[in-house]
């Protein structure tokens, strides 16, 4: 679990360092970023399982690997403060991949004050 954690850490300062941050999102991407959580939280449980740091951390690494095989990075790509073309939102485009990123962090931030079921995860952000 400690490996976990430090990889979502390390995520999130990645992530932060390339300007993708949840406190410097308008409204409207806000928004779109707790949509994924929602969709990342159902994702993980499935079945009714419960999902930790482990599984985040997983997930994570899976959304990395698809992107960086499509030459995506934190660090080489516009921020989601940018304007976003609504044709920008399809699995595997930027403001996808970093959206999904950002609601990952959100939820291993939510799973730290053990109550993922009853918080929104972006509060934390």
């Amino acid at each position: 679990m400690a490996y976990a954690r430090r990889d979502l850490d390390s995520l999130a300062e990645r992530l932060a360092s390339a300007g993708l941050s949840t406190s410097t999102l308008d409204p409207g991407s806000l928004a779109y970023v707790d949509q994924h959580a929602a969709a990342v939280k159902e994702r993980l449980t499935i079945d009714g399982a419960r999902f930790g740091v482990v599984e985040l951390a997983a997930y994570a690494q899976g959304v990395l690997d698809g992107a960086a095989e499509m030459g995506w990075t934190p660090e080489t790509h516009h921020t989601l403060t940018s304007p976003w073309p609504e044709s920008d939102v399809s699995p595997g485009t930027a403001r996808w991949i970093a959206s999904r990123l950002l609601a990952v962090c959100a939820l291993a931030e939510a799973v730290s004050a053990d109550d993922i079921s009853d918080i929104d995860p972006l509060l934390f952000a």
